[in-house]
């Protein structure tokens, strides 16, 4: 069963790995990977081009909201579900909570636009308008006070049920005798939680954080994209979208791959801090 995955990690992940070259060189259709060797001349362009700085913001803010609350939310929920005694009803509730996951974006942007519209008739504004609360529509998807909120509920709400599905089987490997004697000694189900749940799957906790790190950069190309209007361009430019708009549809090759190869470097460099400080922590037992 290893031969699919290792023929699609050799074909998607290794071998395009050459194609890193053609950031140090100028592309020609000729020889796209033989050209003329211009050293950091693209990695240059990007640093000093007037994108980068709101790019870079976008990036790191709209990614860095998605992994803290996304981790948040999945261990909140993994602990809800652990503590539910109803089988089917448990069942059920993680069947649902998967369904969003395998969702488009394509789908998700929609239904997002159609209800946080600005439309007066659009579900929430209507809503928030009959309850007094606002006294004009709001664009949610235009204003820049919003738009980060929103793509992190967004994410939040897709990927939460799948996400916690190591974090569920994490608690469940704890040794139930732990609870019982934490029951004998009068701890209720808050202090059992902090004191067992959260100290034995700390680990868990540290090694998907410590991936996630690594994609610190990776805002995500389908969310951006579908959701991205001229509005909110400032606060949606990510580094995704920029390489699709100047890397692709405007052919600059060659400073599209400076641009991937830099993201590449920054996610690897950060694997490795964050994985030196988390090993030093769990010996010195700070976790």
């Amino acid at each position: 069963m290893l031969v699919p995955f290792i023929l699609f990690m050799v074909i998607f992940k290794y071998g395009p790995m050459y194609g890193s070259l053609l950031a140090f060189r100028e592309f020609s259709y000729r020889t796209p990977f033989g050209g003329e060797w211009v050293g950091l001349k693209y990695f240059k362009a990007f640093f000093n081009s007037p994108d980068f700085s709101y790019v870079m913001r976008n990036t790191v803010v709209i990614s860095s909201l998605g992994l803290v609350f996304s981790t948040i939310a999945a261990i909140v929920f993994a602990i809800m579900i652990c503590e539910v005694r109803n089988a089917m009803y448990k069942k059920v509730v993680q069947t649902v909570s998967y369904l969003p996951h395998f969702i488009s974006w394509v789908v998700v942007a929609g239904m997002a636009m159609t209800i946080f519209s600005i439309d007066e008739l659009a579900p929430l504004n209507s809503v928030l308008l009959k309850l007094n609360l606002i006294d004009k529509p709001i664009n949610f998807l235009g204003d820049a006070d919003h738009f980060w909120p929103l793509v992190t509920s967004l994410n939040v709400w897709k990927n939460v049920g799948w996400n916690s599905i190591i974090y569920i089987a994490a608690i469940t490997s704890i040794d139930k005798q732990m609870y019982e004697s934490a029951m004998m000694d009068g701890a209720g189900k808050f202090r059992q939680i902090t004191s067992i749940t959260l100290p034995a799957i700390m680990p868990t906790i540290i090694l998907l954080f410590t991936f996630g790190l690594g994609y610190i950069l990776n805002a995500g190309l389908d969310q951006q994209l579908f959701l991205q209007n001229p509005m909110n361009m400032k606060h949606s430019e990510v580094l995704d979208t920029y390489v699709l708009k100047y890397g692709l549809q405007q052919a600059a090759y060659s400073y599209g791959a400076a641009v991937g190869l830099f993201k590449s470097v920054v996610g690897l460099v950060l694997i490795v801090i964050c994985n030196y400080f988390c090993r030093r922590f769990l010996k010195t037992g700070i976790f």
